[in-house]
């Protein structure tokens, strides 16, 4: 008996040991060091189905801004009354005290749409964070506020191609910063209003691969984010395998609607700090514009209204300088204005389109033509400049070939490299063409004529490159056949005057080429 009972005695004291040793372990996993606990609650008035609706809720490493977060680790479980209690273990081993965490929450279907989510960051675990809160999701929007359309995407798609058909005709300001480790080099697209209508970002981040960001915006607000990333030496991985990121995130009043997130090819939700942080840096790229937009119109301010400048090759013009559309009117003596948008520039101010430029400091300027550039400054007196009516009939160059009468014109779209290249070289002020016809081994010949009457004979490749040879006609006996029937005057340059010539203006799309002038008494 006493041998039974030492055995028994043996029996229960190693099981006491081995349960105390299950619970020690227990009670070691299960500490606040291992896990996050919370609730999670939304303020609608809407029964969700445990059956079809899950709460998932996801720990994340969101210390890097220029990179995407990392998740930890995650739960999904079926929905219930609000607040829904949650408790989320995790790898201690993954937390770096040096390192920002937080919780992302979300209600989603069985389909794997999200029907909530939180709007706000709920850091957790290091830097005096809690392990245990209480998180609020909102519901994701599928209509504005006044219920004016849904958020399927396709509107934002109109949107945004609407604004890419716009780039070409925008005023464009380029520039380049240093961020912390990485350059970025950038141009923001604003409009003649100086509206903000896109920025487009190249950032090189060094040794960690490099970054492509576009920013959007519809009335002052983002309305997509996207980023395509290729990261190298990320979160500890070799160079030879990087890692491909691409974001995209749509809001609508300024509040994320939708999005998309790639990351080496498996697609996901994009998380909160993703969403905080191209709302962040969207703000940084509205400020940088109106810096560089209020230096820009400093420059100009002084000038105001209207000047008459005076050139060192005695031509003179006026400028009305328009600050609030960003827009200068230059004005020639005889000659239709043109309209020139701003640029941007060092200092001082300029304007330009594609084929004339104005730039200045104060009251001295420097005016650019085709043919070259000139001095000019602000002329101490006023000077009126008397301009013709221009309300001409509009024919397009496309037109020109169609209209099949044998005029020279009619090859004018083929002839028009060698016609300004000989334009430029012309000598004189006041240039038209008289005729321009195509020759042998790929040249064109082109007769001009200038404000005092002196004609030119020009020969030049038909691509308008290369040597231009310019010759003086030096009788009048030499008329070329159909010479003068129809007389082109660039939009530089002042059409003929008198009852015998009628005029059309030229164009080729929205560009203003010139005139056409026909001669109806020779």
């Amino acid at each position: 008996m006493n041998s039974i009972s030492s055995a028994k005695m043996w029996v229960r004291t190693l099981l006491a040991i081995g349960m105390v040793t299950l619970l020690s372990a227990c009670a070691a996993f299960q500490t606040s060091t291992t896990r996050v606990t919370g609730s999670v609650t939304y303020r609608e008035r809407i029964a969700l189905s445990p059956d079809n609706a899950f709460l998932v809720v996801r720990l994340r490493d969101v210390s890097r801004a220029d990179a995407p977060s990392v998740e930890i680790a995650s739960l999904r479980q079926p929905v219930s009354n609000p607040p829904m209690v949650f408790v989320l273990p995790y790898d201690g081993s993954k937390i770096d005290p040096r390192m920002t965490y937080a919780l992302e929450a979300e209600i989603v279907n069985s389909d794997g749409d999200t029907l909530f989510r939180n709007d706000q960051v709920y850091r957790v675990l290091t830097g005096d964070a809690p392990n245990d809160v209480e998180i609020t999701v909102r519901p994701v929007s599928h209509t504005q506020s006044d219920g004016a359309r849904k958020f399927d995407g396709a509107d934002t798609a109109r949107d945004i191609a609407a604004i890419e058909a716009r780039l070409p005709s925008l005023r464009v300001i380029p520039g380049q910063y240093v961020a912390s480790d990485h350059t970025v080099t950038y141009k923001a697209y604003v409009s003649p209003e100086g509206e903000p209508m896109m920025v487009d970002e190249h950032r090189d981040l060094g040794d960690y691969g490099t970054s492509d960001v576009k920013l959007y915006y519809r009335n002052g607000q983002l309305l997509r984010f996207s980023e395509n990333a290729t990261r190298v030496n990320y979160d500890g991985a070799q160079s030879d395998a990087p890692l491909e990121y691409s974001l995209q995130l749509d809001f609508a009043q300024g509040r994320f609607s939708s999005g998309t997130k790639t990351v080496n090819g498996v697609q996901s939700n994009p998380d909160e700090h993703e969403v905080s942080g191209a709302l962040a840096q969207s703000k940084v790229a509205l400020s940088r514009i109106d810096a560089m937009l209020a230096q820009m119109n400093s420059d100009t301010a002084k000038l105001g209204g209207s000047k008459v400048f005076v050139c060192d090759d005695q031509s003179r013009f006026s400028v009305t300088f328009e600050q609030r559309i960003d827009r200068a009117t230059v004005e020639f003596p005889g000659r239709e204005p043109l309209s020139l948008a701003r640029i941007p520039t060092g200092s001082g101010y300029g304007y330009a389109n594609d084929l004339y430029e104005l730039r200045g400091k104060g009251e001295d300027a420097i005016w650019q033509t085709p043919s070259g550039e000139t001095h000019c400054a602000v002329s101490a007196a006023p000077v009126g400049l008397a301009l013709p009516p221009g309300n001409f009939p509009v024919v397009k160059l496309d037109e020109l070939k169609s209209s099949g009468k044998g005029i020279w014109t009619e090859y004018f779209a083929d002839l028009q490299p060698a016609i300004t290249a000989c334009l430029a070289e012309n000598p004189g002020d006041l240039v038209s063409v008289l005729k321009a016809w195509p020759m042998n081994h790929g040249m064109v010949g082109v007769r001009t004529v200038n404000g005092n009457g002196g004609r030119y004979d020009c020969l030049v490749p038909a691509d308008g490159m290369g040597t231009v040879h310019t010759e003086l006609v030096e009788t009048t006996t030499n008329i070329l056949p159909g010479e003068d029937e129809v007389r082109f005057t660039p939009a530089s340059s002042a059409y003929p005057d008198g009852k015998c010539f009628s005029h059309q203006r030229l164009e080729d799309g929205a560009v203003f080429l010139g005139w056409l002038s026909k001669d109806s008494c020779s």
